[in-house]
């Protein structure tokens, strides 16, 4: 198994939950804050299936300091069960991130490294 330093990289977890309206909300944590803090997505187009996919303009802040960015959310390869995430801010990948549905909810984690 392929090793890395992981001290200076970002892990973390969240969870979405759709509106009515397709848009999303939600909260996450990572390993460099301490406390749980709120994320909201705005649908490029709307979107009133129970499905998460689609594409976002997704905002949040750290420490007081907002943040904005597109997120695109599909199923990864070879299944429709298992999300795929992709945070990108001016035409760069910030995070990656997988998650499954549990009731009703988006729940994964995210990171700013590849797959180890």
């Amino acid at each position: 198994m392929k090793q890395i330093d992981i001290s200076d990289c970002l892990i973390g977890r969240f969870y979405f939950k759709k509106t009515y309206n397709g848009n999303l909300i939600g909260e996450f944590s990572n390993n460099r804050i301490n406390i749980i803090s709120s994320e909201s997505a705005d649908a490029y187009i709307e979107n009133k299936s129970d499905d998460f996919i689609g594409i976002y303009n997704t905002t949040w802040q750290q420490e007081g300091v907002p943040f904005f960015a597109k997120l695109t959310i599909s199923y990864r390869d070879n299944t429709h069960r298992i999300y795929k995430l992709e945070w990108e801010r001016n035409r760069e990948t910030i995070f990656i991130g997988e998650g499954f549905v549990f009731e009703n909810n988006l729940i994964g984690d995210y990171r700013d490294f590849e797959i180890i």
